[in-house]
């Protein structure tokens, strides 16, 4: 098709003068050729069944935490919803009562159990990564040193995400006396939602380098993860805005009435499925990482050559005899000739 033609010419070009056209392009064709979508698919399944579990068992902590920090909860309510708006209370979400009335049962039904049946979703997220950044097979983790991975990753990542809203909400009152007190309230909602718009793509940024640093550990260079981040980070907070419109759409639908904040979940953990994948590869297809492969590959198909022990070999190897001195092969040289005349006269 000639539309067709001219598009990829035109792409083609743009590769060319474009970096980052180029870049962009490599990262949507290694998520093609790696079946990134399948993947994200894998991961949403052991996403959702484990997403609950990690929940109440967040409660659960959290609800020990209160006897010495009032406001914990709050702070875990304010974090969930930070990746999921409306995800606990409100009129569509998982009734904060519920949360509170089972997070106790966690401690008696064993808090191993638990665990184990939420790092399922971790486990998934980690064979995903280790398929994008294309580890091999060796260097993946057996089944002890993978849940021991899963176990400190989760820590981290919940410790990252319950950070930046405490530390949020400390920006937020620290700041809002000062602004009313230089009489900038009019314009004090604005500064508001620009800080908590930097503040978000601050930690989702920690996030993601966090989910490709803990989990696949891969052989790329730390400026390309960081770039890969910076895209997921980005890519995370439009996705939160766009769950935050379709829960407003749905509210009154059907189908949601009947399935609740559940199929709001199923599609949000897809799609951030799909959002982790994509900026895995964008970090996998950065110039410095392909620089790296490359030097890897060149460095594995250059033959090693037979290696020479010298210390072994020096016995063996006789040193020349010492060339005689100018002196004695002249006189030898001499003496030889008197001899010859000598001998001739002789014979006369």
């Amino acid at each position: 098709m000639p539309v067709l033609d001219s598009v990829k010419q035109r792409v083609a070009d743009l590769r060319g003068h474009r970096p980052l056209v180029d870049h962009l392009v490599r990262a949507v064709e290694h998520y093609g050729q790696v079946n990134g979508s399948a993947l994200a698919a894998a991961v949403t399944y052991f996403a959702f069944l484990s997403f609950f579990p990690i929940l109440a068992l967040a409660f659960a902590i959290f609800g020990q935490v209160t006897k010495v920090y009032e406001d914990a909860q709050d702070t875990l309510v304010d974090a969930a919803n930070s990746v999921l708006p409306g995800l606990v209370g409100g009129d569509s979400g998982v009734p904060l009562d519920t949360l509170q009335a089972a997070a106790p049962g966690i401690f008696s039904i064993g808090i191993l159990l638990t665990l184990y049946s939420g790092l399922g979703w971790l486990s998934g997220m980690r064979t995903a990564l280790m398929a994008i950044f294309e580890e091999p097979e060796r260097e993946k983790p057996n089944f002890v040193v993978g849940k021991v991975r899963d176990v400190l990753a989760l820590l981290a990542l919940g410790s990252i995400l319950v950070t930046s809203v405490a530390v949020s909400g400390v920006a937020t009152r620290l700041l809002t006396p000062i602004m009313d007190a230089l009489g900038l309230g009019v314009v004090a909602e604005d500064f508001f939602w620009v800080l908590a718009l930097v503040l978000g793509l601050a930690a989702n940024t920690l996030l993601f380098f966090a989910f490709f640093r803990l989990l696949a550990r891969p052989d790329t260079p730390s400026r390309s993860l960081w770039s890969g981040a910076l895209v997921g980070a980005i890519l995370f907070e439009v996705l939160k805005q766009l769950s935050t419109y379709l829960l407003r759409a749905t509210a009154n639908s059907e189908a949601f009435q009947a399935f609740g904040i559940a199929l709001i979940l199923l599609v949000w953990i897809n799609y951030f499925s799909r959002v982790v994948v994509l900026a895995a590869a964008w970090a996998h297809t950065s110039r410095e990482a392909r620089a790296l492969r490359d030097a890897h590959r060149v460095a594995d198909q250059m033959p090693e050559g037979p290696r020479i022990d010298l210390a072994a070999a020096a016995p063996a190897v006789r040193p020349a005899a010492p060339a005689a001195a100018p002196q004695a092969a002249f006189a030898a040289g001499a003496v030889s000739m008197l001899g010859l005349v000598a001998l001739l006269r002789r014979r006369r």
